[in-house]
C-alpha cells in the first residue's frame, strides 16, 4: 500500500513583456497583456516576481539577480 503523500502547486500567468527603455538603470519590463495560466510544482519556482501598476501598464518587479538557478536533488 502507498503511503499518502502532500504535493503543493502553484498557477503562474505568462504575460507579454516589453522593455521600452533599455538605457535606464535598471532596465524595468512592462506589460498589459496577460496570457495563459500554467500550474507547476511549487518546487520548481526559482523566484517571485512582484508588479506594479505605473500609468495604466503594469511594471514588473524581478529581484531574483544573475546567480538565481534551480537546484534538484533527489527525494528520501
Amino acid at each position: 500500500m502507498k503511503k499518502p503523500e502532500t504535493l503543493c502547486l502553484a498557477v503562474i500567468r505568462q504575460v507579454h513583456a516589453v522593455l521600452p527603455n533599455a538605457h535606464r538603470m535598471p532596465p524595468v519590463l512592462y506589460y498589459s497583456e496577460t496570457r495563459a495560466l500554467d500550474p507547476i510544482d511549487i518546487k520548481s519556482i526559482q523566484c517571485v516576481v512582484g508588479h506594479v501598476e505605473d500609468w495604466g501598464t503594469w511594471g514588473l518587479i524581478d529581484r531574483s539577480g544573475p546567480l538565481a538557478h534551480a537546484v534538484f536533488t533527489k527525494a528520501d
